[in-house]
């Protein structure tokens, strides 16, 4: 099924916290100077507008990006300065109306020499992302995401990393997401993969094993291979019901109360990272006593 849009979502608290953690990985990518390759399997459009209905209508990015933008203007001596590089690149867009998808992200960031390779399987999506992307250096590909990441892995520029932020329309996007980790970390064992998950409260048994069977698998083969599982709560697990009614069906709808990210070889210092910046934005986005961090292996 291909009904998901990101339009109504970006720029919310799920969207902060994987573009934190996407922009502290490209810092570290750059660090040595050398080429990469990224994969990006759920490119989405690419940027999103604030003013745009379908943002409106949910009001997510104000309750998100907005307001952490607002925040840190009105406090920048609060402002951690891991921060920095994902502020500054958001304000560029912010101030034409517009945040900055994933692929952006990626393309602003990506390191001399090095390879970006992004898919979106959405024809409509696929065809604002390739107007998007029109001059940057990325190769699109309009294909399911799962399925080009284990074709074209491992890369001939085999220092590098992934990105999969899949919608989780279906339950089959929890499985296909560790079946093709898995894979792909047998094939290419030092990449760095960064899973983006929801928190959903119906879901969490299927959400734990399919975190479970990444790292049941990763750690089968290397036992000291390091995995980091960044969950960031905004709101209570059992507040999982939409205060206005979908009236086309008739019945409240289940929303996140937070969202994670699910990390096989992380980078030096991500965790470190995150727990700097993620209680400043739960201050800001005023959700500090839902908010939780933690790692696991």
């Amino acid at each position: 099924m291909l009904s998901y849009l990101h339009e109504f979502h970006a720029g919310n608290h799920a969207d902060i916290l994987k573009h934190l953690a996407l922009v502290f990985i490209f810092e570290h990518l750059n660090e040595k100077g050398k080429p990469y390759t990224f994969f990006d399997t759920h490119a989405g459009a690419g940027l999103y507008r604030f003013d745009d209905e379908r943002a409106l209508k949910t009001g997510e990015s104000m309750r998100g990006i907005q307001r952490l933008l607002d925040y840190a203007s009105r406090f920048p001596d609060d402002v951690p300065s891991e921060m920095q590089g994902y502020l500054s690149l958001v304000k560029k867009y912010s101030a034409d109306g517009m945040y900055p998808g994933s692929p952006v992200i990626e393309s602003d960031l990506l390191g001399n020499g090095s390879i970006l390779v992004a898919s979106e399987l959405h024809s409509a999506e696929f065809d604002v992302l390739q107007k998007t992307m029109r001059g940057r250096a990325v190769q699109l590909h309009h294909r399911n995401g799962w399925e080009m990441l284990r074709a074209l892995t491992p890369p001939a520029i085999k220092r590098g990393a992934v990105l999969c932020d899949p919608s989780y329309e279906e339950k089959q996007d929890y499985t296909d997401a560790a079946k093709t980790l898995c894979d792909v970390h047998k094939k290419w064992p030092a990449a760095t993969l960064a899973l983006w998950y929801p928190l959903l409260s119906y879901r969490n048994d299927i959400i734990q094993g399919m975190k479970d069977t990444i790292s049941q698998f990763v750690l089968g083969i290397n036992a000291h291979t390091e995995i980091l599982d960044v969950p960031f709560c905004v709101d209570t697990e059992d507040s999982h019901i939409e205060t206005t009614l979908d009236k086309s069906i008739g019945s409240a709808k289940p929303r996140l109360y937070g969202s994670g990210t699910f990390v096989v070889n992380p980078p030096w210092k991500l965790e470190e990272k995150l727990r700097r910046v993620l209680p400043f934005v739960a201050k800001a986005l005023g959700c500090e006593e839902c908010a939780r961090f933690s790692d696991s292996r």
